[in-house]
């Protein structure tokens, strides 16, 4: 049970929504129908941080959750998401000079994000992750199969990237003074990414409120995390049409703003935003249990589900297993043939909707609505589509 905010550290923390039993592995995908049906639940239950509006689940537990090899969170197989993390090593390696530097990445997956920073800016990187599960091809690039030791013995960096991963940690705080101290020098810079918890927390994306994110981070939060970790905010904002929000710091002191956020404007408008939220949240559900329940879609019709990532997961739980989503399908050929967690659905190749008599696609998230046409198109289904 978390009763302390994760990001400030304070304890002003009040019940926000309570979802129910969620699916608490939604990264790893299951050889069959009846072991992804029993799959394990957990428990979720927000609550707001009322001194600097972090957002988190009080009864998330830790025991649920194992990353290791099985664990599929790679989304660099769509082109739009390719782009977006093409577009971003460029960005950092021209406002920071990476170049020829010690590329340090925490959570670095299957490594393609890494390996882009090495490539277009000739460095050297190292990343860290339990769930990588492959062989580096680049001499300049190597991966651990582990967490990066913060009790300061772990090799220095001068660049370090931690994208998604935070939001993960029941204790972010400990890491970020951890990986303080493996800064090489004053000159060393850091991005730090995580999902929009206000992104999160909206009609169109909470979808995305899954069991293995500890926290849903706001601007305030986010901040407040990070500068009484001992960081320095050099820039921070929204990416991603808005889904992630970024910090980028320098090492400093250690400092806490949670006196001063406690009733700023800032912090009161997220709070709002957040119980808005709540309110709206189960009936957005209960719309789309009935738009997709057997009765609502004529007979002969066939709906599918594209995305089996969390977002899809996410969606395809809270409508039911008794839904009319007859389909199941992902770009990520690494998905392909195994299950859903909770509905037991297969994960099939966009390609396996020729000839299936699908006649609406279903996706929950308008990012990649155009590439999901384009697809359809290519493949010669003429489906409707339909963003959730």
């Amino acid at each position: 049970m978390i009763s302390t905010c994760v990001a400030c550290g304070g304890d002003s923390l009040a019940p926000l929504l309570d979802v129910g039993a969620v699916p608490a592995v939604v990264g790893a995908y299951w050889p069959s129908a009846d072991a992804a049906v029993s799959a394990p639940n957990g428990e979720l239950r927000l609550t707001v941080c009322r001194d600097c509006s972090h957002v988190s689940n009080a009864a998330f537990d830790p025991a649920l959750i194992e990353y290791d090899g099985s664990y599929e969170n790679s989304l660099h197989f769509s082109p739009s998401f390719q782009r977006y993390a093409d577009a971003l090593a460029e960005r950092l390696i021209a406002r920071y000079d990476v170049r020829g530097k010690t590329v340090l990445e925490i959570g670095s997956g299957k490594g393609e994000f890494l390996k882009l920073l090495c490539d277009k800016g000739g460095n050297t990187g190292r990343g860290y992750d339990p769930t990588y599960d492959g062989e580096s091809d680049a001499a300049d690039v190597t991966f651990v199969r582990d967490l990066y030791p913060l009790d300061g013995t772990g090799e220095p960096f001068d660049f370090l990237v931690c994208r998604h991963v935070l939001e993960h940690l029941e204790h972010p705080h400990e890491m970020l003074t951890g990986l303080r101290k493996g800064c090489a020098d004053a000159s060393t810079r850091v991005y730090l990414e995580v999902p929009n918890g206000a992104f999160t927390m909206s009609p169109s994306g909470q979808w995305d409120l899954i069991y293995p994110h500890v926290s849903y981070f706001t601007s305030a939060s986010l901040k407040c995390l990070v500068e009484r970790s001992g960081f320095e905010v050099l820039a921070e904002g929204t990416a991603f049409d808005g889904e992630f929000l970024y910090v980028e710091a320098a090492p400093g002191d250690a400092s806490s703003e949670r006196g001063q956020l406690a009733g700023s404007a800032e912090v009161a408008a997220l709070i709002r935003h957040a119980e808005s939220f709540a309110t709206t949240y189960r009936a957005t559900v209960d719309d789309w249990r009935k738009r997709l329940a057997l009765g609502a879609i004529p007979q002969q019709r066939q709906a599918a589900l594209w995305g089996a990532g969390a977002k899809g997961t996410t969606f395809a739980n809270a409508v039911g297993r008794e839904s009319r989503l007859a389909f199941v399908v992902d770009l990520n050929p690494r998905k392909w043939g195994s299950y859903l967690p909770g509905t037991g659905q297969v994960i099939s190749a966009p390609a396996d909707l020729r000839g299936a008599g699908v006649d609406t696609v279903v996706i929950t998230n308008a990012t990649y609505l155009q590439e999901v046409c384009d697809e359809l198109a290519t493949l010669g289904i003429g489906a409707e589509v339909v963003c959730v």
